[in-house]
């Protein structure tokens, strides 16, 4: 065996420990208040790998570059120790379920507030992350990266518990969207249809990994430099919280700047937010051009 294959087994066996920092914790937690409901989760049993994204995952830093695009052992084991969760959510709480502690996670992870129309409060107050929780971000030395899972759980922030009034029990068959699950097909449709376009260059979230569970369920694993929507800016908006908004803004002016994505940006407020406004107009135009263009809909 030559040194540089014995070095290569080294790296490919190590304990993939760059994972180990997508932990919950989230900048967007303490940087601006009232944005997210924070939830404690614990290890979900019975997952298995149903898909990994090497190139995005290489593209990440999360692994090397000439890391084998093959899953091991190690690898899998990683994955679900660190993406195969369920949040304990309200219901949980109020009914004392049973879990084994051991299988609690020791930060607490959250679900994002932003503004949905089909909640009967059309300034969402009570809208967001029904069913998904950002599982933290990942900072490769150059740039970060955030990361969300849908199917993790049902949240108070569903359009179920809105409008019933009541907190769901994950899983629950009586209804859907409000069970806080997904479905297996979804999460490999979506994971195609975010290659599709990032391989047309169409800017999108991307899906990192998919997890398998016994009748069609799945944890679908989503990553990208920034998963802000505007949706998580129109909340604040509609309810005149506008120091709230200033905060998110600002926030996502220094996401963009820290990232490289945007250059020379003012320091100046008023031509900050100039700036900002600009960046937003171009991108919307530019998205909506390209998807006429392109006939998607």
């Amino acid at each position: 065996m030559t040194s540089r294959s014995l070095n290569r087994k080294v790296r490919i066996n190590r304990d993939y420990e760059r994972f180990e920092q997508i932990n919950g914790t989230h900048p967007w937690q303490s940087e601006v208040p009232f944005s997210s409901v924070p939830y404690k989760v614990r290890y979900r049993k019975g997952g298995s790998i149903a898909y990994f994204n090497f190139d995005l995952a290489i593209s990440m830093g999360l692994i090397d570059k000439d890391h084998p695009k093959q899953l091991n052992a190690k690898l899998e084991k990683k994955l679900l120790e660190t993406f195969s969760i369920i949040i304990i959510n309200e219901h949980d709480l109020l009914n004392g379920t049973n879990y084994n502690k051991k299988d609690v996670k020791p930060n607490a992870y959250m679900a994002t507030r932003y503004l949905q129309l089909q909640h009967p409060n059309k300034k969402g107050v009570t809208s967001g992350d029904g069913r998904s929780i950002w599982n933290g971000q990942f900072d490769n030395g150059k740039n970060s990266w955030d990361i969300s899972s849908c199917g993790t759980g049902a949240t108070c922030l569903s359009p179920a518990t809105a409008i019933n009034n009541k907190f769901y029990k994950s899983g629950d068959p009586s209804i859907s969207y409000g069970c806080g699950y997904s479905d297996l097909s979804d999460g490999i449709s979506a994971a195609l249809m975010s290659e599709i376009f990032h391989r047309n260059k169409v800017p999108t979230e991307r899906t990192l990994l998919v997890i398998e569970y016994p009748g069609n369920l799945s944890i679908n694993v989503r990553a990208s430099k920034n998963l802000l929507r505007p949706s998580h800016f129109f909340n604040h908006l509609k309810q005149n919280q506008y120091e709230r908004l200033k905060g998110a803004i600002d926030y996502y002016i220094k996401k963009q700047k820290s990232n490289n994505e945007w250059k020379n940006v003012p320091k100046n407020d008023k031509e900050k937010y100039d700036y900002f406004l600009n960046k937003m107009v171009e991108t919307f135009s530019d998205t909506a051009a390209r998807f006429e263009s392109d006939y998607v809909f």
